[in-house]
């Protein structure tokens, strides 16, 4: 089964970018997975710190970046999300957001948007509140049809 949206939102830090400032593994073939779709990388870090740990990592570069450069508040607070949803002139009901974090997942949820939980090793708990959740990022299935993105396996 699979599930349309109208974009897709990514955290950076944790999400697609690990410690090290590397490419969580599966993230680059995702983020080429929708070449055509809506979506952009909404991140606490400061807009300087996320376009180097984008570039750093070989990420492609999104669309649309919202950093904390561009909200008053930052997560847990949903402002970044919303942001990015009315740049990308999307419905918020309509966007799905990629996280690794409680404060993200929060985000997310406060925003009206559904939310993938990247657990990464950590206990599945950690997601009660998403209304997805996968074990790491290669385990995510996305895909561009007609401008939008979909969600596959869910």
């Amino acid at each position: 089964m699979s599930l349309p949206y109208d974009a897709v939102l990514f955290d950076l830090y944790g999400t697609l970018v690990d410690a090290k400032g590397d490419a969580i593994y599966g993230a680059q073939s995702l983020l080429e997975t929708l070449e055509g779709a809506r979506w952009a990388i909404v991140t606490s870090c400061r807009r300087d710190v996320a376009t180097k740990l984008i570039a750093n990592a070989g990420l492609a570069t999104p669309p649309l970046l919202i950093a904390s450069d561009d909200v008053v508040a930052n997560k847990p607070a949903p402002e970044g999300y919303l942001l990015a949803a009315r740049r990308l002139a999307v419905e918020p009901q309509r966007t799905l957001v990629v996280e690794d974090s409680v404060a993200g997942l929060s985000a997310g949820i406060a925003a009206g948007m559904d939310v993938v939980m990247v657990l990464r090793g950590r206990a599945p708990e950690l997601a009660r509140k998403a209304t997805f959740s996968v074990a790491d990022l290669a385990e995510l299935k996305l895909g561009a049809v007609n401008g939008a993105v979909e969600l596959q396996g869910f």
